[in-house]
């Protein structure tokens, strides 16, 4: 499913992804799908450097900017994003994969 198609003005896709992924990740755990330390791997493979940070705060700015993502969208990922690469950095493995998925989305429709 895609997180940046024609959104439903009252639905921020972006939030219901990383809720999604929050509530799943403890099951898949407990199920044997993965472990802890892949998700610690995952985590830390997921950071950003200054120079893809600066693309994905482009790309969300262009992607509200032609109606690809509502404002509460675009302010919920700056907010995740916030000032620095390391601020996102330090986001829940949640937050990094689900926002890791809309910067390729962007990218994608470049």
């Amino acid at each position: 499913m895609s997180t940046v198609a024609s959104p439903p003005p009252s639905v921020n896709r972006i939030a219901a992804a990383i809720h999604r992924l929050r509530e799943s990740l403890p099951q898949r755990i407990s199920s044997g799908q993965t472990t802890q330390a892949d998700i610690d791997r995952l985590h830390e493979s997921l950071d950003l450097d200054l120079g893809d940070y600066c693309r994905f705060q482009e790309r969300k700015s262009l992607a509200f900017a032609s109606g690809v993502m509502t404002l509460p969208e675009a302010q919920l990922l700056y907010r995740y994003l916030g000032n620095t690469p390391d601020h996102f950095n330090r986001q829940p493995v949640e937050v990094k994969t689900v926002l890791t998925q809309v910067f390729a989305e962007l990218l994608g429709r470049a």
